[in-house]
């Protein structure tokens, strides 16, 4: 990597094409014509990739600014190898004797920068409330590890079934594949296929899918499900899906925002030539003390690739008989 005067190459590249990028930008939004399916309704199909160095909160180093210019992010962020090079060397991705089954910067696919909506740099996701940060009640914590506790699984030994494990390794849900859609280390890709009645939102990690019902009621007797159950319908240009009824599970093992009580509304929107706008609000009076909301925008994908969990297709049964020849062991060694 290339250093002029202590600021990477690329940033220093980017500073000084910020102000046309967003010119640019602004003129294609404006005469950008919103793509429809055959049937009418706007068409916001594809593979999409929403990786990201922007982050859920706002940090304070942004001084409470949502958008910031590529100057001031040359100042504030380190480059992608500044980060992975501190990452690797004192980070819990840090390769070595003692961690030889972590991560290394190869696999991770987070892009070099801030993320972008119509042009502009962004420093957090959350966009209301506006200070950036996520507006939980002064008892949201303690009634999110109550939720979690409820259906928590620690009395049970880690090795003494797969139950004892984490949701991700046990191939049931991941990360980056919780709603709503957030960037992860990677396989931050997601996929949308629309019919008349019905859209399906896939993503790439575990190759989850929501099935949803197009102008559709929740029914009454509502039953919990991965990702929640969802209903859409559609609003001028956007896809709208809201989703509720999460598996307690889910909420008790796994990680997000949601809760057994919480409500997400996602909003779809192609805002212009191979870029979709993504925008979510949770609503959830147990935690917060309002509804809060989030913006990004995914890029058109090169594509998604079969994911193969291998920890719980594979690496589950021979850690489980493993647990079961040491407990035989310790036995006969106690006899």
């Amino acid at each position: 990597m290339t250093v002029l005067n202590g600021t990477p190459r690329n940033f220093l590249r980017l500073a000084l094409s910020g102000s046309a990028m967003l010119a640019c930008t602004i003129a294609l939004a404006n005469d950008f014509e919103v793509p429809r399916t055959s049937w009418g309704v706007p068409d916001v199909q594809g593979m999409w990739d929403y990786s990201s160095r922007t982050s859920m909160e706002r940090s304070p180093v942004f001084e409470g600014a949502l958008v910031i210019s590529p100057e001031r992010m040359a100042e504030l962020v380190p480059s992608f190898e500044q980060w992975a090079e501190a990452l690797e060397a004192t980070g819990a991705e840090a390769p070595g004797p003692d961690n030889v089954g972590a991560y290394n910067s190869f696999w991770i696919d987070i892009r070099d920068g801030l993320g972008s909506v119509d042009g502009e740099l962004r420093t957090s996701f959350v966009i209301y409330p506006e200070d950036g940060r996520i507006p939980w009640r002064e008892d949201g914590r303690d009634n999110r590890n109550a939720q979690r506790a409820r259906m928590s699984y620690d009395h049970i030994e880690k090795n003494a079934g797969p139950e004892g494990f984490p949701l991700s390794e046990r191939c049931l849900i991941s990360f980056s594949s919780v709603i709503p859609f957030t960037p992860s280390l990677y396989n931050n890709n997601m996929q949308i296929v629309q019919s008349p009645t019905h859209v399906v939102i896939m993503a790439e990690m575990v190759n989850d899918a929501r099935i949803v019902a197009i102008d559709a009621e929740f029914p009454e007797n509502m039953i919990p499900k991965w990702h929640g159950n969802s209903v859409g319908y559609y609003e001028s240009d956007e896809l709208v899906v809201v989703t509720k009824g999460f598996h307690p599970l889910q909420v008790s093992r796994g990680g997000g925002y949601t809760s057994e009580n919480a409500t997400i509304t996602e909003r779809f929107r192609i805002s212009r030539e191979n870029v979709l706008n993504y925008k979510f609000t949770i609503e959830d009076p147990d935690l917060y003390r309002e509804a809060w909301t989030g913006e990004l925008e995914m890029k058109q994908s090169e594509g998604i690739y079969e994911y193969a969990c291998h920890e719980g297709n594979y690496a589950m049964p021979g850690i489980l008989a493993g647990a079961r020849l040491e407990e035989a062991a310790q036995a006969q060694s106690s006899n």
